[in-house]
């Protein structure tokens, strides 16, 4: 496994974003990746986790997976995260955003 990375991400509507991750690997696969969504509170803290997915992928060395999420919590900053098994040496990989209905001060 070369490397994962979340990119991207970005609100589509009032509950709603979207995002892609790449994916590189040494060889054609399998690789298993999840990903996390997470809505919170406080900006560099991934916050609360609201939802997951799981994609498994084979026969090829690089993927792009487009993501599109619903959330269900309330919160001024989402994320998304991409982990895969296996790892890659540089772990995993996140984004945040802070929600356009939020002002921050």
């Amino acid at each position: 496994m070369k490397s994962v990375s979340v990119t991207g991400l970005r609100q589509t509507g009032t509950a709603t974003a979207t995002a892609a991750v790449d994916i590189a690997t040494d060889g054609t696969g399998p690789v298993t990746v999840v990903i996390t969504w997470f809505a919170g509170e406080t900006s560099g803290e991934l916050g609360a986790q609201d939802g997951s997915q799981t994609f498994r992928r084979e026969g090829a060395t690089q993927y792009t997976i487009p993501l599109d999420h619903t959330f269900q919590r309330q919160a001024c900053y989402w994320g998304v995260q991409a982990t895969t098994d296996p790892a890659p040496a540089s772990g995993g990989s996140s984004q945040q955003i802070v929600i356009r209905r939020c002002v921050i001060s």
